[in-house]
């Protein structure tokens, strides 16, 4: 109970600061843009609202990730949620919540693909200044479509995971199974005669997550050793370019690696070592403990980096907060 009453408090207060800063970095990519930044603007204010909606679901939905074994569930309480008692909406609504999950693997290729475009000076930048790139927004959402459909109809309650995890609830949360619903895998399903099979709809859900999962981080890692590579010889070929201009593609750059340490740190890797876990049914419950709290984390922290390292920002912040001091101080 102590736990939940954490995570609850932790859940407001991340949606809290994940809708103050996010709408604060909607306002500022909006008034205080520099011209050159381009169609990125619209990127950000699509991340920003996109962070926005995810941290809302949070706090409504409350889910708790739950790891014992080959079990691995995202679970929700009927019982005391703020939103509804129906187990059924509940239900739909915690698919929906992982579905976010697989949405934001996309969401961070995309920004890859975008900054190499530009440094690499690709043709292709242009379809994100015309109708293609709906296609290009599109990506987060058909990822995230895809990870919340298979987690709604390959991986959610059965009656043999409902007696794998009833008396363990009752012990360790003092719940009732009748009082929750949970999306998540039972890989190895033990038997009455003591014998172990492999749930062919939890392999196939587990294999399409952690394709999708691996793919993100091997594109994010790969896309960031060329983006710099082509960055360096972006500016070397162009000396011509104005220092400011130079200066402003090293803040988008930097803010970049930071905007994606923070998912890596705090989506991927606590996700990575729970998938594993599962796979090879290994009792790490550390594992959904840190996941539970890094992806309520998550949206909180990820618009910092743009805000604190690209200059024109950084100014404008700095003049929001100083600019009242020195009129009171006058006063």
């Amino acid at each position: 109970m102590k736990f939940k009453k954490f995570v609850e408090f932790l859940q407001y207060f991340a949606t809290g600061t994940s809708l103050s800063l996010n709408t604060l970095l909607v306002f500022l990519v909006i008034a205080k843009s520099p011209k050159h930044l381009g169609s990125y603007r619209y990127l950000m204010v699509y991340i920003a609202i996109f962070e926005i909606i995810y941290s809302i679901l949070d706090v409504l939905v409350s889910p708790i990730i739950f790891s014992h074994g080959s079990i691995f569930l995202a679970v929700v309480s009927a019982k005391d949620n703020v939103l509804t008692a129906n187990k059924q909406v509940l239900l739909y609504l915690d698919s929906i919540w992982c579905g976010f999950f697989g949405a934001f693997m996309g969401v961070f290729a995309l920004q890859f693909i975008y900054r190499y475009f530009v440094v690499s000076g690709s043709i292709k930048i242009k379809s994100f200044n015309d109708y293609r790139i709906v296609f290009w927004m599109s990506i987060p959402v058909i990822t995230g479509a895809i990870w919340g459909i298979v987690d709604f109809y390959l991986i959610g309650p059965t009656n043999q995971t409902d007696d794998a995890i009833e008396n363990f609830l009752l012990s360790e949360f003092d719940t009732k199974i009748e009082d929750i619903t949970y999306i998540g895998p039972y890989l190895y399903q033990k038997q009455v005669d003591g014998t172990v099979k492999i749930d062919m709809n939890a392999l196939i859900a587990l294999t399409i997550m952690f394709v999708i999962l691996i793919f993100s981080i091997s594109f994010i890692l790969i896309s960031a050793i060329k983006c710099f590579i082509q960055l360096n010889i972006f500016l070397k070929v162009n000396k011509s370019l104005s220092r400011n201009y130079s200066s402003f593609q090293m803040q988008l750059f930097y803010a970049l690696i930071v905007q994606t340490t923070i998912p890596l740190i705090f989506m991927h890797l606590p996700g990575l070592i729970l998938y594993v876990c599962t796979m090879f049914d290994l009792n790490f419950n550390l594992s959904s403990f840190i996941l539970t709290l890094t992806i309520a984390l998550f949206p909180a922290l990820d618009p910092l980096p743009v805000m604190l390292i690209i200059k024109d920002y950084r100014l404008a912040l700095s003049n929001i907060v100083t600019n009242p001091v020195i009129k009171i101080s006058k006063t």
